[in-house]
């Protein structure tokens, strides 16, 4: 066996001496009882026992390696910091399960004329042992010599945490599941003239006049959505409701501008909704205004009932995202920021209440409450910018900057019909632009597109085929509610357990933990327990997992 192989194991050996010996001065603990040796053993490798010199060239100790075991049952880590032909340096932390911090006991282990020598604070001590290796793991006993000769019993595993993994994943930002399609499911019933009319002829004038004798007398409507659940594993998802437009005369749930964004999202991993709702009015401004009420309680109905059937649908009501076309981003927006305390004069003045029931209270007789997350808003306006006061939430903003029908900035919608037939028929609203303006001066998240030289609803030619800004709005929506999505997940240290690091979200999921400066000594899942070294620059622990919806997260506590 070559010198230096020898000497090489040889201080490897020492670096544990060194660190048992610390541990029972430091602590002073009485003699204790003779105990039978312990040796650990790993699949591959059998535990081997050093008395001597002479047997090293079986053993292999890795000095990077940070050891933690117990002394006479009390608990410590061990480090080698330097080794050379002469002399080894190391570190030995008692722990102390009061404390977070362990601070360092420097030692230097060096051979003496009859024994080996530990020196550590200007002392000596002569030492004897018996000591079982094995790849991850030591134990045996050590022996202080003299007139207060001590046996201690030991045993070390090495310390390996498993590598940190940053979660990933590309669920609600890329198509990756099939899905289910639960068509026409009733979510309410009202009075009301219809609630579908597919625009399949493009001579509105005369759809028109086919549809105004049906405006005389209402009649009881069911009132239907279609749902699209992604065939996954998954129990909770963001729920994503579209509201179709058509000036509220026509329209339909499974219009192929509707449909193809709730395969797309569905596919993404969201539970999306195409929501029909009442439509229809009389050529007076009191049966528009009573059909764009109704609307509104018509989309919190449906909120409502999703809300409420939740469990079956595996929707999340905590994230709930709402868009619309036109008519139907006006429904939208007057469902998002609209109650019964700020509504519209003509509510009060057609006495809409009264003939129709609370915004919040129709179509329905779900009662849960729904909050949004997020709004996307496609050439639609709203009536008051003061509604946004109450309940402000991110929104994102598309509108052509020629459109005539609905205002881009301030206006009355069908400001290009002749006659004043906008400002008879309609009441003054305020469009994308307007809304973008006053969620700034809110410092509420938002983002406005305009779109050069476009007029109303862009997305489609006039044969009905979808073109480059329907994909365009399609990419925006779904990386501006993305962040909604994010988990507010918080890293906490226990105020009671000082060595005891939690994540406040029990339902976090592949989460995985990295201490520098420290150790993990233990790891369940979404908290840790953890100590730390008093000499490293920096203590500083890192968690990463998927929250209860899926989505990545990646968190850290300091202490500098």
């Amino acid at each position: 066996m070559s010198i230096k192989r020898k000497i090489l194991l040889f201080l490897s050996l020492v670096v544990l001496i060194t660190g048992v010996i610390c541990l029972c001065k430091k602590c002073g603990h009485d003699k204790p009882k003779e105990q039978t040796e312990t040796i650990i053993t790993h699949s591959d490798s059998t535990g081997v026992e050093i008395t001597g010199l002479e047997q090293f060239d079986c053993v292999k100790v890795n000095t990077l390696d940070y050891f933690l075991g117990k002394v006479n049952g009390r608990p410590c880590v061990l480090k080698l910091d330097f080794a050379s032909s002469t002399q080894i340096q190391g570190k030995f932390y008692p722990i102390d399960s009061t404390r977070n911090t362990v601070s360092p006991t420097a030692f230097t282990i060096r051979p003496g004329d009859n024994a080996y020598l530990f020196s550590y604070n200007g002392k000596s001590v002569p030492v004897e042992f018996t000591i079982t290796f094995d790849p991850a793991a030591i134990s045996g006993t050590i022996t202080t010599l003299g007139e207060e000769s001590r046996k201690h019993q030991f045993a070390f595993d090495r310390h390996r945490e498993p590598a940190f993994q940053e979660a990933t994943s590309t669920r609600y930002r890329e198509p990756q599941y099939s899905f289910t399609k639960i068509p026409d499911v009733q979510y309410g019933h009202a009075k009301g003239f219809w609630s579908s009319y597919p625009m399949e002829d493009e001579n509105y004038t005369k759809m028109i006049f086919e549809l105004l004798p049906q405006t005389v007398i209402p009649k009881k409507l069911n009132l239907y959505l279609d749902l699209y659940v992604p065939d996954d594993s998954a129990q909770r998802h963001p729920l994503f409701v579209l509201l179709h437009g058509g000036a509220f005369f026509f329209g339909d749930k499974g219009n192929i501008n509707m449909r193809e964004w709730c395969e797309h999202f569905a596919q993404c991993g969201y539970v999306v909704a195409s929501v029909n709702y009442r439509m229809g009015f009389a050529i007076s401004k009191a049966s528009i205004q009573q059909c764009g009420y109704q609307a509104i309680q018509d989309a919190h109905a449906a909120l409502r009932y999703l809300a409420a059937n939740a469990e079956e649908y595996h929707i999340d009501p905590d994230y709930i995202f709402l868009a619309g076309t036109s008519a139907g981003s006006i429904t939208a927006l007057g469902t998002a920021f609209m109650n019964n305390e700020n509504c519209p004069p003509f509510v009060t003045k057609n006495k809409l209440t009264k003939k129709c029931g609370l915004l919040h209270a129709g179509s329905n007789e779900f009662r849960n409450p729904i909050k949004i997350k997020a709004l996307a808003n496609m050439w639609g306006a709203i009536y008051d910018l003061h509604e946004i006061d109450g309940h402000p939430i991110p929104v994102i903003s598309f509108h052509g900057t020629n459109d005539q029908v609905v205002p881009f900035d301030h206006g009355f919608p069908f400001s290009s019909v002749k006659g004043n037939v906008g400002e008879m028929m309609f009441d003054e609203m305020y469009g994308s632009q307007s809304i973008h303006h006053y969620l700034d001066s809110l410092h509420v998240r938002n983002r406005f597109y305009p779109l050069e030289g476009c007029g109303h609803a862009p997305y489609q030619e006039k044969g009905g085929a979808l073109n480059d800004h329907y994909w365009f709005i399609q990419k925006k929506m779904q990386e501006f509610f993305y962040p909604e999505l994010m988990p507010k997940i918080k890293l906490k240290h226990d105020d009671h357990d000082s060595q005891l690091y939690c994540l406040d979200d029990e339902e976090a999921t592949q989460v995985s933990w990295q201490a520098e400066g420290g150790l993990i000594l233990e790891n369940s899942g979404n908290s840790v327990r953890v100590i730390w070294f008093d000499d490293a620059p920096k203590h500083l622990l890192r968690a990463s997992g998927l929250n209860a919806l899926g989505v990545p997260f990646k968190q850290e506590w300091k202490n500098c």
